[in-house]
């Protein structure tokens, strides 16, 4: 950014998610299935050997998927999405 010697705006997209099935094994735990996809802004500030950065996703899309056990009952049940999350992170460069 223009005037902040080491600032930097980030941009990224983020899948994130439970499946309804395993991949190996059976299916038969509790699990509320689903996924968001957000946009992720983000700022990132570089000192010397260190980078600190905030990202804070923005859910574009929420889905619950019916889980294994709302098929069996016929029933789809509840999601438990978040409605806001803010990342930081830390490093530093040996």
């Amino acid at each position: 950014m223009p005037g902040i010697r080491g600032l930097a705006m980030s941009i990224g997209g983020r899948i994130e998610g439970v499946p309804v099935r395993d991949a190996f094994g059976a299916s038969n735990g509790f699990r509320r299935p689903g996924y968001a996809i957000s946009v992720e802004p983000g700022l990132l500030y570089g000192h010397r050997a260190w980078t600190f950065s905030v990202n804070t996703p923005l859910v574009v899309e929420r889905n619950r998927k019916k889980s294994v056990t709302d098929y069996q009952n016929r029933f789809h049940g509840d999601a438990a999405f978040a409605d806001y999350s803010i990342i930081f992170g830390v490093s530093r460069r040996f």
